[in-house]
This record gives structure tokens, C-alpha cells and sequence, in this order.
């Protein structure tokens, strides 16, 4: 009976050795290591875009009035002409639409005279020109309390080539023009020298114009768009030749001129920077391509594109194609040489222009009526379209 007792617990000890072992031994963990913040932060927002609401703002009716854009993150601002009084005396002014964007207040009046009207990013300020007695002047008009500046002034020896644009970030104004005051120097009679065309730029902070020979650029047509980088040191430009072909260039600062460095082939004037080294233009073909200057390498964004544009701070994408026999308005998110969650957001209009909002939560769209685009051959409005207005909020 003792034996047997013993030999019990014998065998109890031993097991309790043996499992001492094995907890003093090597061990297998499995360890969770959670997302960083990092990975977080750079999934956040990433959808694609949903339609909350649309907002149809009132056909615009006489062929001078158009809208310029976002007066701030839920106004939209635009400049009109009316025939008034027993004299019929015409007038032109600036309103704003509020939401629900049904009707306009009366922002302010302005000179009939003012052509080229085009708004700063911040919805400040309007630039434009104005005919003087002896030269065209270039005005900066405050929106707040209607003060005018005279930032420059194109002589009857000069000749304007495009109309003034704004850098993405409010501080540039710019545009195109030609100068052929000078003669040959060292002749009695001095003949006259070929026109030069020149980039007027003016700084909106420093209140200081500066102009600038273009170097390397002849103009066989007309001049349809010109844009500075944010930095002041680059510009693009693009122009139509005399046959119809639509050229898209870029030039940088090279001493006191601009030197143009790249030239291609573009299908519409529509151009826009990413940032001071990159940008995005649309080639012949319909593909959307960004161009490096740093190292000259030219990639594929979108393929099939009609147009574009790019939100203010160059993060987001709007775009349409034709979609079968319609026309399809996407949006998307810009990341890298991709568009990500792009999602059609509405059909049935060729857009005229497109803005974003300066949340980017909205898609102003100005455009014509499609009914059908079945007999059609390319995507252009058809006898039975209408102009339309309206804004895409996004939730």
C-alpha cells in the first residue's frame, strides 16, 4: 500500500518537472502590430465621389453674360448685361447666387466698357481690360468695395494676344502681348523692327509689373491661353496655328526672358500646373498627359478625355468623356500619375467649363444640353440643345 502510494507520487513529481521544462524553454507568440498613423491619414477621404444634391441656377440668356466662378465655399459669382430704361442704355454688373442658387443679388455695378473679365482663385478680385483714349488699360478690381487699380497699359504700338490669367495661387496676372516700338539702331533712319512677343507679369503683392521677351516662340495664330506657375518662374502657354492645330508650350525664366523648353501637339487650350515643375495638358488623341520638366519624362493620366479640369489645390479631378452614345462628367482623386474613385457624377451635357468649389464638395458646370449624341460623329451640341447651368453637391 506505502509502495503504491509512493510510486504515485513519484510519477506526480516527475510531471511537474517536465512541465517546468517546458515553460522555461523557447516560446511561439503571435504578435498584432496595428496600422500606423501615417497609413491612416493617407486612406482617409478616399472614395469615390457621390452626388448629394443638384442645383440648376437659371439659363443664362444674352450672349454676354457668363459666369466667372467661386466667390467662397457656397457662392458663385457672374457678370451680366442688361438693356434698361426708355433709352434701352446698356449696363453690366456683377451677382452673386446663393444657395439654392435660384436667384441673383446684385453684388455690384461695373464699367460697360470691361471685356476679359476673369476672377482670382480666392473670388476677391476681377482683372480685366478696358479701351482708354490713347491705350488699353489692364484693371485689378476689388469685389468688397469696387475699388479700381490700373496695373498696366497696352499702347496703340502693342497688341494684346491673350486675355490676363491668374496663378493657382492668387499672387500672379498675366498675358500675352506684342511690341514693335523699337528700330534698328546704328541706321539714320531706323526701319521697323518684327514685332516681339512679350509676358507681361504682375505680382499681386508686391504691386510690381515686370515684363519679359519670349524666347524661341513664333506665333503663327492666335494665343488662347497663357498661365504662370505659382513660383513666377515658369509659364505654359497655348496657341492655334493659322491651319487649325492646337500647340501647347512651356517656358522658364533664362536671364530677364522666358525660354521656351517643351512644345507638343495639344487637342484644346486646356492646361493647369500640379505644382511648379509638373503639369497637365490634353494631347491630340484625347489622353490626358502630365509632363516632369525636371527630367523631361512625359506620362499617361487618362485616355479617351474631352476635357478637364483640376481643383485649386490640385488634389482632385473633374473630366468627361463620351460614354456610348452620351457624355459622361466623372470625378476623381489625383494621387501620384493616377486618378483614383472616379465615379460619373452626371450625363448629358458637353461642359463649356467646369470649377470646384474651394472645399472641393462642389462642381459648378456650365454647358449645353445633349439629347442624344447617337447620329452624332464627335461630341458637339446638336440643333436642339440649350445652354444649362447647374452645381453638383457632393456628400
Amino acid at each position: 500500500m506505502i509502495r503504491k502510494r509512493f510510486a504515485g507520487w513519484r510519477a506526480f513529481l516527475t510531471l511537474i518537472i517536465f512541465l517546468s521544462g517546458c515553460a522555461v524553454g523557447q516560446r511561439s507568440e503571435t504578435i498584432i502590430i496595428p496600422s500606423t498613423e501615417a497609413e491612416h491619414t493617407s486612406d482617409s477621404g478616399s472614395k469615390p465621389f457621390k452626388v448629394k444634391t443638384i442645383y440648376r441656377l437659371p439659363i443664362l440668356d444674352a450672349k454676354d453674360d457668363s459666369l466667372l466662378g467661386w466667390a467662397d465655399s457656397e457662392s458663385v459669382i457672374g457678370v451680366f448685361q442688361d438693356a434698361s430704361g426708355a433709352d434701352r442704355t446698356l449696363t453690366q454688373s456683377i451677382q452673386r447666387f446663393p444657395p439654392p442658387y435660384e436667384q441673383p443679388e446684385m453684388m455690384r455695378q461695373l464699367d460697360i466698357g470691361l471685356w476679359n473679365l476673369v476672377l482670382s482663385p480666392n473670388g476677391k478680385f476681377i482683372t480685366g481690360f478696358k479701351k482708354a483714349q490713347d491705350s488699353v488699360e489692364v484693371k485689378l478690381i476689388s469685389l468688397s468695395d469696387g475699388q479700381e487699380k490700373n496695373i498696366a497699359a497696352i499702347k496703340p504700338r502693342q497688341e494684346l494676344l491673350s486675355a490676363p490669367a491668374w496663378s493657382d495661387n492668387g499672387k500672379y496676372i498675366s498675358y500675352l502681348f506684342t511690341d514693335a516700338d523699337e528700330g534698328h539702331p546704328g541706321t539714320e533712319k531706323s526701319t521697323p523692327k518684327e514685332s516681339a512677343i512679350q509676358m507681361a507679369v504682375y505680382d499681386t503683392i508686391a504691386g510690381q509689373a515686370k515684363r519679359y521677351p519670349l524666347k524661341g516662340f513664333q506665333i503663327e495664330g492666335s494665343v488662347s491661353a497663357v498661365k504662370m506657375s505659382d513660383d513666377g518662374q515658369s509659364v505654359v502657354i497655348v496657341w492655334q496655328k493659322n491651319v487649325g492645330a492646337v500647340y501647347i508650350g512651356m517656358g522658364t525664366i533664362s536671364g530677364d526672358a522666358f525660354q521656351i523648353q517643351y512644345e507638343n501637339e495639344a487637342r484644346s487650350d486646356q492646361a493647369a500646373w500640379l505644382n511648379k515643375d509638373q503639369f497637365v495638358f490634353l494631347g491630340t488623341e484625347g489622353t490626358l498627359y502630365e509632363y516632369d520638366r525636371r527630367n523631361a519624362a512625359l506620362s499617361v493620366l487618362l485616355e479617351r478625355v474631352l476635357g478637364f479640369r483640376l481643383s485649386q489645390d490640385r488634389k482632385h479631378i473633374a473630366y468627361f468623356q463620351k460614354v456610348i452614345d452620351d457624355i459622361s462628367i466623372f470625378a476623381g482623386k489625383l494621387q501620384g500619375n493616377n486618378v483614383l474613385y472616379n465615379e460619373s457624377v452626371y450625363q448629358g451635357v458637353l461642359p463649356s467649363r467646369m470649377d470646384w468649389s474651394p472645399q472641393n464638395d462642389s462642381l459648378l458646370i456650365n454647358g449645353r444640353k445633349i439629347y442624344s449624341t447617337a447620329n452624332q460623329k464627335s461630341p458637339e451640341p446638336s440643333p436642339d440643345s440649350y445652354n444649362q447651368s447647374f452645381i453638383i453637391k457632393f456628400q
